[in-house]
């Protein structure tokens, strides 16, 4: 879809402490398949933060940048993948009561490692409606053992704890939302899904045998099949953004795409795309936190725009894939580049 008058108004971001993959890896702790995908560190949360406190500290500074007043708030979605907190409560209200709110209608979402993409589609056409002039969307995750395995849990993957957030909104801000466009690809769900059995209640398993079920789905005669109806996904995707938003591949400046790297020389994501690793955030940002969850777009983009790597004119790339499987992208246009 191709959007008029939405823009992005503010970014935030809150990252705890590196841990050095090295130290990790001496340590026993990674797997040989996991030594060498090229992260350097990943962010991890050593104290009591929960991923809701983490949401609030990145919301808040999306909010203070965007220098929009919190009663002009209207919508707040919250993205995760994993435990936030408590059972049985709405994470999604505590953080917009801290940052975006009192009145901002709040829902939590989950796509895997695309919801904030995802969100951002979803959260254009509550503005271009009518509904708010301005939303807010977070994202946050601590990927904590002994329940997860976060060096361990995927393949060409590290989990890193953080939060991210963007603020949107229909008055002139320092990005335009170009286009965005999302599909599905339902009949792969089964790749987190494998052989499992399905149980009357949570956390019968420690660790969630995530590597265990892919491992699974490697061997399954399909496999290869499935590979390359992804592979022809993202491809898919690529094209039809840049489609919707007109614009050709060399029009593209930077890219924040997932903190996902295969390594060893491998074909890495950004390849797919036509884009040259130096294009996306990687070597700046994502080597050092892991794969941040559905924070990585967002922590990208805010890397771009806080340290000055784009300019006006510029069109930013937001790309990628959840599993399940769903895919979307995102291109902004960069109208101004804020002192933040």
């Amino acid at each position: 879809m191709r959007w008029q008058d939405v823009y992005l108004a503010g970014t935030g971001v809150w990252l705890p402490e590196r841990f050095a993959v090295a130290d990790a890896v001496a340590q026993g702790l990674v797997k040989e398949p996991n030594q060498n995908l090229g992260y350097l560190s990943v962010t991890v949360e050593p104290g009591s933060v929960s991923a809701p406190e983490m949401a609030v500290r990145a919301g808040r500074q999306a909010v203070e940048r965007a220098g929009i007043p919190t009663g002009e708030y209207g919508l707040h979605l919250h993205a995760h993948l994993w435990f936030q907190g408590l059972d049985w409560w709405s994470s999604a209200n505590y953080v917009a009561a801290r940052t975006s709110g009192s009145q901002a209608v709040a829902f939590a979402i989950d796509q895997r490692s695309l919801t904030a993409i995802g969100a951002l589609q979803l959260t254009a056409g509550y503005l271009t409606s009518g509904a708010a002039s301005s939303a807010l969307i977070t994202t946050a995750d601590r990927f904590t053992a002994p329940m997860l395995d976060r060096w361990n849990m995927q393949r060409q993957l590290i989990f890193g704890d953080g939060a991210t957030a963007a603020a949107l909104t229909t008055r002139p801000g320092p990005a335009r939302l170009v286009a965005t466009t999302a599909f599905g690809l339902n009949e792969l769900e089964g790749w987190t899904r494998a052989d499992q059995e399905f149980r009357d209640r949570p956390g019968t398993q420690w660790p969630v045998p995530v590597w265990e079920r892919g491992e699974y789905q490697l061997s399954n005669p399909d496999a290869a099949s499935d590979g390359k109806l992804w592979v022809e996904s993202m491809i898919r995707l690529k094209d039809e953004v840049l489609a919707e938003a007109g614009l050709a591949i060399g029009d593209i400046a930077r890219a924040a795409m997932p903190f996902q790297h295969r390594g060893d020389g491998q074909a890495e994501m950004h390849d797919l795309v036509g884009l040259t690793e130096e294009q996306t955030v990687w070597n700046e940002l994502g080597r050092h936190t892991g794969h941040i969850g559905a924070g990585d777009p967002f922590a990208g983009l805010d890397y771009l725009i806080t340290n000055r790597l784009v300019s006006p004119g510029d069109h930013v790339l937001l790309y990628g894939c959840g599993v399940g499987f769903n895919f979307a992208a995102a291109v902004f246009q960069i109208t101004d580049v804020p002192s933040w």
